[in-house]
């Protein structure tokens, strides 16, 4: 009886010191953000006046968070890749979406508080398998650069999810 009066106390103490998170892990692998119209212009460096530009849009259909949102790197002179070495942000700030654009990689990541004031951050991250070649190219290579499209819906599912704070 003693242990289990014991056992009882270590649990209710361990209950009170361990953190529920409002979101379970399964839920947050059921999260999968839309990206259509993806495109990026990568132009060629040694080539005087050319501009790389890059514009996406992404959305959270998630009903009770569902938010869509354009990404856009304007035309510049500076690589896509160097502009977003960090996530950089899509559209308004307040709707917490951000995106990397790495050679071989594409991230999205979106934050957001949940009622009982939990703040998240969801990501996913995949390869965009860039091909130049065949029924699949999804690559045009220009006398100024690399042309880079998406011509489908492109799923990102959440792959990396954090409780903040």
């Amino acid at each position: 009886m003693l242990f289990a009066t014991l056992s009882t106390i270590f649990l209710s103490a361990l209950a009170l010191t361990s953190p529920t998170p409002n979101i379970h892990p399964r839920q947050a692998y059921n999260i999968t953000f839309t990206v259509t119209n993806f495109t990026a212009f990568m132009a060629d460096p040694y080539i005087e006046g050319t501009q790389s530009n890059l514009s996406f849009h992404v959305v959270d259909p998630r009903p009770k968070y569902y938010t869509e949102v354009d990404c856009v790197i304007p035309p510049t002179y500076f690589s896509l890749y160097a502009i977003t070495a960090l996530y950089e942000y899509c559209g308004n700030h307040s709707l917490n979406f951000m995106f990397l654009f790495e050679d071989g990689e594409v991230s999205i990541s979106r934050g957001w508080t949940d009622d009982a004031g939990n703040s998240f951050t969801a990501s996913g991250s995949l390869n965009p398998y860039w091909n130049e070649n065949g029924p699949s190219a999804n690559v045009t290579v220009t006398p100024t650069g690399k042309l880079y499209t998406r011509k489908s819906a492109w799923m990102f599912p959440v792959n990396r999810l954090q409780k903040n704070g």
